[in-house]
């Protein structure tokens, strides 16, 4: 039988590609459409376009979508717009948490899954398993530690089955922020060179939008006894260097490089890569496509 789904920021990057694998259930989405397209949704979606810093908005669309599973996406998370509107990304990612939140207290639903990111751990080196302290460095970070805060206040309080999925960094088509792999790949594609690149040797977990999307739906398919937190990523660290050359191999030319002190983080990890032996092993979800295949469809255009 079909479950109604909610899915917040479900118009956005990884939410579309989520709303794609659940055709299957009845779905509806929230989303301002800040960075989401109403394109990139299904038809037969249906968009409830508000804010969810709004209470009586977001009251509204739950009542009308009567949801029993919940999918939390909707947030500020691109770091620089973060940190130079810190009060923005506290009222979007934690107070529009709270809205939703008490939007369901009354009729709680069977599942609430809450995206949460890599950020909120420590920095330190090596694979990092979810029982590794959550000590982040950054006002990303922060505010997901306090959305996971009130989503374990919430299970509580109601009963609710919640589960925390901490995504790593995604890849894939409909980004539509400047992280380095967009950055990277429009540079190589408007044949911009030297490409003007920040801190080559930092490493990161890079995961397909589709391979995450599919985790998600996974987890809002776990077993009834199953909830808790899991990491979604790749396992495999990689450097923006290591990225650049796989884009030199896909098309077959040297990339000239220069670096650009204004892209670099002043607050960067020198590492973040994800332990994901836990997902694997409960749902048996582990990603498909290569950071390779995934490049190379992006330079494809």
């Amino acid at each position: 039988m079909a479950r109604n789904i909610l899915v917040t920021g479900g118009g956005g990057f990884i939410g579309s590609h989520l709303v794609e694998c659940l055709q299957a259930e009845r779905v509806e989405v929230i989303d301002d459409l800040s960075r989401g397209n109403r394109e990139w949704l299904p038809r037969e979606t249906r968009l409830h376009a508000i804010d969810i810093r709004s209470p009586a908005d977001v009251q509204r669309a739950v009542a009308e979508a009567m949801p029993n599973v919940v999918v939390h996406l909707a947030a500020l998370h691109f770091l620089p717009e973060v940190d130079g509107a810190p009060q923005l990304a506290w009222e979007v990612n934690v107070e529009g948490t709270i809205n939703l939140l008490e939007a369901l207290v009354d009729t709680p639903p069977e599942l609430f899954l809450f995206a949460s990111t890599a950020a909120v751990y420590q920095d330190q080196q090596g694979a990092m398993p979810e029982s590794c302290p959550v000590n982040p460095v950054d006002v990303y970070g922060k505010t997901k530690v306090e959305g996971e805060r009130l989503v374990a206040e919430f299970a509580a309080r109601t009963g609710a089955r919640c589960v925390v999925a901490r995504i790593f960094n995604v890849i894939g088509r409909r980004e539509t922020n400047p992280h380095v792999v967009p950055e990277l790949v429009g540079q190589v594609r408007r044949k911009n060179f030297p490409i003007r690149l920040g801190n080559m040797d930092s490493r990161r977990d890079y995961t397909d939008v589709n391979d995450v999307a599919a985790a998600l739906a996974a987890l809002i398919s776990l077993p009834s006894t199953d909830h808790g937190t899991f990491n979604v990523g790749s396992g495999r660290g990689v450097s923006v260097a290591d990225l650049v050359g796989i884009c030199e191999k896909i098309i077959g030319t040297r990339i000239a490089v220069e670096v650009d002190p204004s892209r670099q983080r002043s607050q960067d990890r020198m590492e973040l890569i994800a332990d994901i032996s836990r997902i694997r092993n409960t749902v048996g979800w582990s990603p498909v496509r290569t950071l390779e295949e995934t490049l190379s469809d992006l330079l494809s255009g």
